[in-house]
């Protein structure tokens, strides 16, 4: 199976190395057999034909994006740490399965540690990597910021809330929990790409200052009420976290995508392998855009889905 790999990956290195118009890679010695089975024998070539049209965008973009992950990312020891507590406890719970199976792909323990185990941990870090290169622009556009937000299902107890908040006499957590509402009352990072929080809601994020202190909005439903407070609106305040927030919206990572195919100038010469990737990978097929585009989508174009925990 690792023999199979290879003429794979130099048929991919074949059609890179092209130049043309519509090629279609070729090996040199796609004649070459393989192995037979009574009568029928199986060559190079049969096995890149299968293996392009199964699988090879796929692994032409895995493969390229682990070579821009290792130029990009440093390896750190706690990403080796984490790699083989990984392996450790692949071969702790599929016992010889494990072991058979990377016996068939002729690979070692070492190799699938190196090559993908490790790997993977460095690609985790492209969108942090990206976001924190761009931090301003990516800012501008997602408008993050930290707010306390607590959700009463009582006008009588948002507003009861609001009182005690406002003269001090009790903090967020315990202003909530007394006036039956179930938020947490800690400060938590927010995004216009925050969807899970009512629109209502979004819009005083982005229009409220730290010094507007406490105040209380209905929900579009007007059955659901929100005691909030924006505790910071500029993102450089907090960075880091902000960064970490980021990353988990689903358009910042596809324009990191496009950010470092761009940037590493990944272009396509095979025609079969062109045509896959442009269809099934489009942020990783950057050769047709132009060059003075921007990568980043606006917001309002590309809603996504953000995995923050809401703080209500």
């Amino acid at each position: 199976m690792k023999k199979i790999s290879k003429v794979f990956a130099s048929a991919l290195l074949v059609s890179v190395l092209a130049g043309c118009t519509d090629a279609v890679a070729k090996l040199p010695d796609s004649s070459t057999v393989l192995f037979s089975v009574g009568s029928k024998t199986v060559t190079k070539g049969d096995v890149y034909a299968v293996m392009a049209g199964s699988n090879g965008a796929s692994q032409a973009v895995n493969d390229v994006n682990r070579i821009i992950a290792q130029k990009e990312i440093e390896l750190t020891e706690e990403m080796k740490t984490q790699a083989n507590e990984s392996l450790s406890s692949y071969k702790t719970y599929y016992g010889d399965t494990f072991t058979k199976h990377l016996e068939q792909i002729g690979m070692s323990e070492q190799e699938y540690l190196d090559n993908y185990l490790i790997p993977s941990l460095q690609a985790e870090q492209l969108t942090p990597k990206y976001i924190t290169e761009n931090f301003d622009k990516v800012a501008a556009t997602y408008a993050p910021v930290k707010a306390t937000l607590l959700e009463f299902t009582s006008q009588d107890d948002a507003n009861a809330a609001l009182s005690e908040l406002k003269d001090g006499s009790k903090d967020a957590a315990t202003a909530a929990k007394d006036h039956n509402s179930a938020s947490k009352g800690t400060s938590v990072i927010y995004t216009i790409e925050s969807t899970d929080l009512d629109s209502t809601v979004r819009t005083m994020l982005k229009s409220a200052k730290p010094d507007d202190g406490w105040f209380v909005v209905a929900e579009t439903d007007g059955a659901t009420f929100i005691v909030m407070r924006i505790d910071d609106n500029d993102p450089n305040n907090f960075k880091d976290e902000a960064v970490q927030t980021l990353r988990n919206v689903s358009a910042i990572s596809n324009d990191a995508t496009t950010y470092w195919f761009r940037k590493y100038n990944f272009h396509i010469y095979d025609k079969t392998l062109y045509d896959a990737v442009a269809s099934d990978y489009p942020y990783n097929f950057v050769q047709e855009l132009p060059a003075e585009e921007e990568t980043a989508a606006p917001a309002a174009e590309t809603p996504a889905e953000t995995t923050e925990e809401s703080g209500k």
